[in-house]
């Protein structure tokens, strides 16, 4: 069953999208093929010989050979020949069928709608009819070619251009991009999906932090609401407090003026009726002794009377003024104390605000510093990826390139190679012509393109122009491939760019060719280092970021400074100001005392004066009088007594008023003194301050150190784990993966073709032995009847007999 002019290389079975390149895994594959169809054929002709081994002869050959020596047995050799020829022409077809498909089926799903039809029409000639050897021998030769492009594609892609890990990223990304054109509706349905879960999770996202931010707002303005409140009430309080004081210290002046007025009006009437008395007297200058004593004792007890509810009054009014200054100081304390805990709680309030306000500021910050660097980040991966894609892309249109330009001068030089070819047999033919003699009547023939050069030159240059267009679609993979005449419909999706937008034109390659022939080494310099035009881009990027850095902190050290220089002299006003409120204190304080004790001299000398205007009607009368009345004396005696007493409670409210003057000196000297040391503590305060907030600068400076160190290694880390997690590790799972599925696929294709083949040898054998067994059942019947026949055959003459006796008989 072996074919003239058999190529073992024709019969080669691949896997798609795995060019195997290794001439090791090429020749097990076509050593397999061999020994299946060695397999084959053996089956077949031990069938066949198993079928009709009843018509073998012995004539010592193999069990294997098969003597046809007959027609039939001709036939039936060349019956199951045929066979296994249709079996093995089917298989062949189905496996180039499939291989060619799967070949098309990147450039069939890249393809736009308007040439659909046109796209599934091309891989219709593939259905050949493989009965005509010719026509399967030049698909198998058109495969052959396309599987040497491949090849040397997958050389030049394996090239040294760029360092492995690159190599790694873009197989990688060789494989996404296939398997992400390979059906662009579902990855495309894939992304809307994808895009609108994100859509819809930022959306909760949202309207969770608006509930969140608006619950919070909400508690602030509860809160903030509680304590205006609070302090409304408390305001309320103390005004309704301040009024209640007022308001007891207005009746206890009331009942105090209502008293004195009232003890005004007695010591008036006590006059009137004394006055009285006295007008009484000196009218009647004769009284008796016995009337005198009367009004004497009876004065006595009015003067008594009278003393005892002067003490009394004196009493109450002490009593009721102790007790007035008991509870006024008790209100002032206890106000002075409301003041303190009011002052106390506002100021915890307010730090405890503070603080809540620093915690939420901080948060903040560190949350948008957060969402900074990761924005940061985000786009800077975002920038390499790009890069990294935008140079991947035109590494590979720079292949693409020089593999048309390849392309182009292999063509050129296949071209040029026949035309020596020709001329080379052009030449033998005219030498043989010259050796035989026959060139005197091809002479004026072989002139011919001497004498008309510019015709021949225009032929060359048409063959050249037709060359290069034939070149163009010189196998129907390239011209599916790389349609240049078919119109191409502007593309207005990422995904739907194809290698046909970016092919280059004959007119671009043969410039590029010219400048490629014309400068080479300038190409060479230029692709030297093909990611350094990123990498100075990203290095001029940190430079300007690290400048901005800079020049901020410059401007944040100046606004400290100045704060600084600003708080200085704020608290140089308020030291000037204090001394200039002390020096008029002192300057005031250092007056004569004869002025401060003015006032009191004068109230004396008005309290005193009463007693000379109520003594001058008594000097009038004595003058007026002969003798002084005893009881004219008495009530003068009394009336010394009276100013004498007053001179000295005058004396002690002086006393007690220049005390209070020293008391409230001393005040003052101790509220200046307190104001002074408040006013250090302040800046004391202010000193502490400022050095904290120096010690949070620098623990924030620190702790941006500390972030930046911490990024720099996450970022270690991160690229690390890229290529370990991302590059070396899914490679060699890839590999594994790919091994495993080669030795899966080797595995199921050999038992499919075993099985095949024993489904097919286990049908012929049937066929076989059910025609045995209906020659064998014609056989044994024709055995029957003839055994039939010669019974009949025998028994047939006594028959006769017997009949012949019987009618004797009868």
């Amino acid at each position: 069953m072996t074919f003239p002019g058999h190529n073992p290389h024709l019969f080669r079975w691949r896997s798609h999208g795995k060019n195997k390149t290794s001439a090791d895994k090429t020749h097990l594959k076509n050593g397999d093929i061999d020994q299946w169809r060695k397999r084959v054929e053996m089956a077949s002709e031990f069938a066949v010989s198993e079928v009709f081994s009843h018509k073998k002869s012995h004539s010592g050959t193999s069990s294997l050979a098969v003597p046809l020596q007959s027609s039939d047995q001709l036939g039936d050799h060349d019956d199951a020949y045929s066979e296994a020829q249709a079996l093995l022409g089917d298989w062949l077809s189905s496996k180039l069928r499939l291989e060619l498909e799967m070949d098309e089926e990147d450039d069939l799903m890249c393809s736009t709608e308007g040439r659909g039809p046109a796209a599934l029409a091309s891989p219709q000639p593939t259905t050949l009819n493989y009965d005509n050897f010719d026509d399967l021998y030049n698909c198998l030769a058109e495969e052959e070619e396309h599987i040497a492009v491949n090849t040397f594609l997958q050389d030049l892609m394996e090239q040294e251009v760029l360092d492995s890990g690159m190599m790694e990223e873009l197989a990688l990304d060789v494989g996404q991009t296939r398997k992400k054109f390979r059906d662009p509706v579902v990855t495309m349905e894939a992304r809307h999906k994808q895009v609108r879960e994100n859509r819809a999770r930022r959306e909760a996202e949202r309207q969770r932090q608006q509930r969140e931010s608006k619950a919070q707002q909400d508690a602030k303005e509860e809160a903030k609401r509680r304590e205006r409140e609070e302090e409304t009430r408390k305001k309320q309080e103390a005004r309704r407090q301040e009024e209640m004081v007022q308001q007891e210290m207005v009746r206890l002046r009331r009942q105090m003026e209502e008293r004195r007025g009232l003890e005004q009006l007695v010591r008036q009437r006590e006059r009137e009726r004394v006055e009285g008395q006295r007008a009484a007297k000196s009218l009647w200058s004769a009284p008796t002794v016995s009337t005198k004593q009367k009004q004497q004792d009876t004065e006595r007890k009015l003067y008594k009377e009278q003393k005892i509810q002067t003490m009394v009054h004196m009493s109450n009014l002490k009593c009721l003024q102790r007790n007035f200054s008991g509870w006024f100081s008790v209100v002032l304390d206890r106000r002075l104390r409301m003041g303190k805990a009011m002052a106390l709680c506002d100021w915890k309030r307010k730090l405890r605000v503070w603080r809540a306000w620093q915690i939420v500021v901080w948060a903040g910050q560190k949350q948008r510093e957060v969402v900074r660097t990761e924005e940061e980040l985000r786009t800077k991966n975002r920038q390499c990826q790009l890069a990294v894609e935008s140079d991947r892309r035109r590494l590979l249109r720079r292949c693409l390139n020089e593999w048309h330009l390849w392309c182009r001068m292999e063509r050129e030089q296949r071209e040029l190679l026949a035309q020596q070819q020709e001329t080379r047999r052009k030449m033998a033919a005219l030498i043989n012509a010259a050796s035989t003699g026959k060139l005197k009547t091809t002479a004026t023939p072989a002139y011919q393109p001497i004498i008309a050069p510019p015709e021949a030159s225009n032929q060359t240059e048409t063959t050249e122009r037709e060359g290069h267009y034939r070149s163009d679609t010189l196998t129907p993979d390239a011209s599916a491939v790389y349609p240049d005449k078919m119109p191409l419909a502007h593309p207005t999706q990422a995904w739907q760019v194809t290698r046909r937008h970016v092919a280059p034109t004959a007119a671009e390659l043969h410039g590029t060719r010219q400048r490629g022939e014309g400068s080479g080494p300038v190409c060479s310099k230029s692709t030297v280092s093909p990611g350094s035009r990123y990498e100075n881009r990203h290095a001029a990027q940190q430079q300007i970021i690290m400048q901005q850095r800079k020049l901020l902190k410059e401007q944040q050290e100046q606004i400290v400074q100045l704060k600084e220089e600003q708080s200085m002299m704020g608290l140089e006003l308020e030291m000037e100001k204090t001394a200039q409120v002390s020096q008029l204190l002192t300057q005031g304080g250092l007056r004569p005392k004869s002025h401060n004790l003015d006032p009191t001299e004068q109230r004396a000398l008005r309290v005193t004066g009463e007693p000379d205007s109520q003594r001058t009607p008594p000097r009038k009368a004595v003058t007026r009088q002969t003798c002084p009345h005893p009881i004219i004396t008495a009530m003068e005696a009394r009336a010394r007594q009276r100013t004498e007493r007053r001179k000295e409670i005058e004396e002690l409210k002086r006393k007690k008023e220049e005390e209070k003057l020293a008391e409230m000196k001393a005040a003052e000297a101790q509220r200046r003194l307190a104001e002074e040391e408040e006013k250090h503590k302040a800046a004391e305060k202010r000193r502490e301050e400022k050095r904290l907030e120096r010690e949070r600068e620098e623990e924030k400076q620190r702790r941006l150190k500390r972030q930046q160190e911490l990024m720099k290694q996450a970022r270690q880390h991160y690229h690390q784990t890229l290529i370990l997690r991302r590059g070396l590790a899914p490679w060699k799972r890839l590999i594994q993966l790919r091994q495993a599925n080669i030795q899966l696929a080797e595995g199921h294709h050999n038992l499919v073709l075993l099985r095949r083949c024993t489904l097919g040898w286990q049908q012929s054998a049937r066929q076989s032995l059910s025609e045995k067994e209906a020659s064998a059942d014609q056989l044994h019947q024709h055995f029957l009847l003839r055994r039939s026949l010669s019974c009949w055959k025998r028994c047939h003459p006594h028959h006769f007999s017997s009949l012949i006796n019987l009618q004797l008989f009868c």
